[in-house]
This record gives C-alpha cells, structure tokens and sequence, in this order.
C-alpha cells in the first residue's frame, strides 16, 4: 500500500513546478514548425515610455530582460518616446527624446492614453487586448517567437560618414503567399543615450545619468513604411527595395551607436508585425 503516498508527493511535485512556471513570465518557446527554410519568426517591442513616467523604467528592464533571454536578433526592442510624459519640462527634464513619427504613432494606437507604460508586441491581439502592459510582454514573445514565419528579410546597410547619408538594401522574400497591405517599414534607433528619468524604485526618483537604450530616432521612409507589391504575392518570390536617408541637419546622432529595424507590417486592418529584424547602422 505505498502506492498512494507515491502519487501524493507526485502531485504535490507536479502542483510546486507548475507554479513555478506560473510565476516567472520568462518560458522556453516552443519549436516552429519546419518551414525548410532557416528562417525563424522575430519579434518586434514597442515599449512606449517617456522619461517623467516613474514606472516605466521597470517596464524598459522586463524588455531587456526578455530580449537577453531569446537573444537579440529574435526579439527587437524599440522605445518610443511619446505622450505627456515625453514632453520636455525643462529645467528637470529637458531633453526631448520623442520623434514626430513616435507621437503618430502613439496617436494611433493611443498608447499613451491608456496610460503608460504599455506596448505592443508584433502589434497583435493578446487575450482580447490589443495594447499589453509589461506582464503580458513575456507570455505574447514566446507564443510569437513559436509561429512558422511568413517572410524572410535580409536588410543591408552602406553608410557614408562624409555625407551621414544611408543605403538600405532589403530583400524580402515571401516564405507562404502575401497580400498587398504588407508594407515594409525602416525605423532607426540609438543606444547609450544619458539624461533625466524619474524612476519610483529609487530614491530620490529624479535620476540624471539615466541610460536610454533602443530610442526612435526617426524613420527612413515614413511612419507606415511603403508598399510591398499592390496585388497578392506568390510563395517564393523576394522582392528588392532600396532606401535612401541622410541624417536631418542639427541632429547629434552617433551613428556608431545607431541601429536600423527593418520590418514588414499590414498596412489596413490588422497592422500586426508579420517578420522584424535588425542591424547595425556601421561597422566599428
């Protein structure tokens, strides 16, 4: 008659560790189904935040978190500075760190307005909600990062320090059939950026060599990109685009800092992520 204690402590296992799991947000994903391609499905945060926001450093550490968990090139992160709390205060807070493309795009989504920090994640539709506060971040990323990818895209950079003028060369090449509202979207971002953050885990909660990390800069062609193909695209083909931008007169941009987030999204109804990927402006 041990038969029952046995089951009992296997339960009590089984109860422990599916807490555990429960509690840490952070999951393995699981595998996508094997497209014959080496081509994995990326996935791209908008972590909307703005540096009077006391909360929202937490909310930029989860993204870091999750993004040193699957790596870097599988999940991108983009801070996007807009709303009230991004509007400079000088002297405490005079930095303006938002972009005329951010505040469009916080307009539309209406980020800010529900309250900040929130974000999107490949800008889908999780548990009825489309914007996710930072605790649905995690759970959203591993159910993402295990789709079978509908495209691949290799982006390729050639920049002139002379001119602080950019070449962008991408190839998207379509692994399942597409249709005309995908639209491919070149935003740069830059690192390592210093200034005053009010962040309530510390006291006192004005902190002035707060470190900004993945900080929208601008975009290269438009806040919605440009059109892939104006009619439906078979499997297989890939289709070139070629985009030019030069740095706006006035701008302190580090270039060795700065990095480019190529995606494609469906411009109409939906505007989810469909494939994201990322690379480095220059090479040091």
């Amino acid at each position: 008659m041990k038969v029952l204690p046995f089951l009992l402590v296997a339960v009590l296992t089984l109860t422990l560790w599916s807490c555990n799991i429960i509690d840490n947000p952070i999951q393995a994903p699981q595998e996508p189904t094997d497209t014959g391609q080496d081509v994995k499905q990326n996935v791209l945060i908008e972590d909307y935040t703005g540096h009077t926001c006391g909360n929202c450093p937490e909310a930029a550490d989860v993204a870091h978190q999750i993004q040193t968990t699957y790596g870097s090139d599988r999940v991108i992160v983009v801070a996007v500075h807009a709303g009230p709390f991004a509007t400079p205060i000088p002297p405490e807070y005079p930095t303006n760190w938002a972009c005329p493309e951010g505040e469009e795009l916080d307009k539309t989504f209406r980020i800010s307005r529900a309250g900040n920090p929130n974000g999107l994640v490949n800008r889908t539709t999780y548990n009825g909600k489309f914007i996710q506060s930072k605790d649905n971040w995690a759970p959203v990323t591993v159910d993402l990062l295990a789709e079978s990818p509908l495209l691949d895209i290799k982006a390729s950079p050639t920049w002139n320090s002379t001119t602080k003028s950019v070449s962008l060369s991408v190839d998207v090449k379509y692994l399942a059939e597409g249709t005309e509202d995908y639209y491919l979207c070149a935003w740069i971002i830059e690192n390592g950026l210093v200034g005053d953050q009010t962040d309530y885990r510390v006291s006192p909660s004005h902190v002035t060599n707060y470190k900004f990390e993945h900080v929208l800069r601008g975009t290269l062609n438009g806040t919605w990109g440009e059109q892939l193909s104006a009619t439906p695209v078979a499997k297989g083909t890939t289709i070139t685009k070629q985009i030019n931008y030069t740095f706006p007169d006035g701008k302190t941009w580090n270039p060795d800092n700065c990095e480019l987030v190529v995606f494609v999204h469906r411009y109409g109804a939906t505007k989810n992520v469909v494939q994201v990927v990322k690379t480095k402006l220059t090479s040091k």
